[in-house]
């Protein structure tokens, strides 16, 4: 698991909820695109959670370059962004996810959870909309396209 997040606060508390998953080890972080891709590309975690808005450069360019890796990982972004146009650009990319912040950290955790047991990685979290993939990739699982 690797995090993209400039805010330091609020990556604090999301590698803390992410190493509360059962078989979740964050192997690093960074705060700006360069490093981050570079890091992305050194380290292969299997699971990115990944901001728009970072510090240096732009969370899509990190998600443009990770996806073009040999068995890219599964691409979580988490923004404070939800509006269409970002969504529609991240599927574009090949996002495998796509969760507002304001909303809370459930989503997220569930499909790392999901991905952590070896089962459908972008399967829709227990009780959600059908409509949380589809936003992503216009239908069910992830987009392997």
């Amino acid at each position: 698991m690797f995090v993209v997040e400039d805010s330091a606060g609020f990556r604090q508390r999301t590698i803390a909820a992410l190493e509360e998953v059962p078989g979740v080890c964050v192997v690093g972080w960074s705060g700006g695109e360069d490093e981050a891709t570079a890091a992305i590309g050194r380290l292969r975690p299997r699971f990115v959670v990944l901001d728009i808005r970072l510090a240096q450069g732009c969370g899509l360019g990190v998600l443009e370059a990770v996806k073009r890796l040999d068995a890219p990982p599964i691409i979580a972004v988490l923004t404070n962004y939800p509006e269409p146009q970002y969504r529609a650009r991240c599927a574009e990319l090949g996002a495998d996810h796509f969760f507002y912040k304001a909303a809370g950290l459930d989503s997220l955790l569930e499909a790392v959870r999901r991905a952590a047991e070896g089962t459908a990685a972008s399967a829709r979290p227990a009780g959600a909309p059908e409509s949380v993939d589809r936003a992503i990739t216009g239908r069910e699982g992830r987009n392997d396209s």
